[in-house]
């Protein structure tokens, strides 16, 4: 975040910092060549937020790209394993039982109010996951699924 009459000092710092980046991982990736995978993955990234350019935008375009980017993917079906690793690993939040399914979100968000979420569909005996919205049931699974 900064005052408008900052954002071309502020994307030319963003990109000098990502540019630096670059000339890191290509030194990594020839010093220390036992990890030259994950130096290139970092390479990689680093060169595609450069080609992809910096923009300025207010915080509310901001979320609503973030809502877009986390939220509009379908539901996944996911293993029984997957679920009940999930359910172990953090404490759930909002942890939903009732006849046709049980469901909850894992105990961490992803970012802003967008947690992993889980169902358990007793109905099918289906497991999924999806990103949803901790705070707006319209984007949780059980709406998604029509449940």
């Amino acid at each position: 975040m900064c005052k408008i009459e900052e954002v071309d000092a502020e994307i030319n710092r963003a990109r000098e910092h990502y540019q630096n980046d670059v000339e890191i991982y290509k030194h990594h990736l020839i010093y220390y060549p036992n990890m030259s995978d994950h130096w290139q993955k970092q390479l990689e990234v680093c060169e595609s937020v450069l080609n992809a350019g910096f923009e300025a935008i207010t915080w509310e375009e901001f979320e609503k790209r973030q809502r877009e980017k986390w939220l509009s993917k379908e539901p996944k079906e996911i293993t029984r394993e997957e679920y009940y690793y999930a359910l172990n690993v953090l404490p759930p939040l909002r942890w939903i039982q009732n006849e046709r399914y049980s469901m909850f979100f894992i105990g961490e968000c992803t970012t802003m109010t967008f947690y992993g979420q889980y169902l358990y569909d007793k109905a099918s005996g289906k497991f999924y996951y999806a990103m949803a919205d901790i705070y707006d049931e319209s984007t949780w699974l059980d709406k998604m699924l029509n449940l």
